[in-house]
């Protein structure tokens, strides 16, 4: 399926205008218009991304390519039909905030604990049984949701 002309226009916009801010969520577009049910190629393209918000479209993956938005510090998949999320989303050291709510997530990558710079997790809504014990790593964590979840435990060294 092609990549809606209004989100190619967004990125167009996007990559001439060198904006660190892109916003493809369905509250830009409204609840009646098309949504995205894959992250255009053409996003991976905009190196000096700080903020990204995918909220509310269609996505069921986050490709491995998403690796290469160095400077993202917000990304915003909340509200799409993530089943589960690459390993690689443990590279993007600079998030500060990382929204995963209202997903269909089973389990959620051990390199999140990589993020240590994440201030914000979001994770509620999804049909998580666990969470990584690397969550432990998150020592700038100061808020993070896990309601509406399966969850059984939760590591001790989450809070540390």
């Amino acid at each position: 399926m092609a990549v809606p002309e209004r989100f190619v226009k967004k990125i167009r916009e996007a990559k001439y205008q060198q904006l660190k801010h892109l916003d493809l969520s369905i509250s830009v577009f409204g609840e009646d218009g098309e949504k995205l049910t894959k992250i255009p190629t053409e996003i991976f393209n905009l190196s000096q991304l700080e903020v990204l918000d995918l909220s509310g479209n269609q996505l069921t993956t986050v490709p491995e390519s998403i690796t290469k938005l160095t400077n993202l510090n917000l990304l915003d998949l909340r509200g799409n039909k993530l089943k589960t999320v690459p390993e690689s989303i443990g590279n993007l050291t600079n998030l500060t905030l990382l929204d995963l709510s209202y997903n269909q997530l089973t389990t959620v990558p051990e390199s999140i604990g990589n993020l240590t710079n994440l201030t914000h997790l979001y994770l509620n809504g999804n049909h998580l049984i666990t969470v990584p014990e690397s969550m432990g790593n998150l020592t700038n964590l100061t808020y993070i949701y896990l309601m509406k979840n399966y969850l059984i435990t939760v590591p001790e060294s989450i809070g540390n």
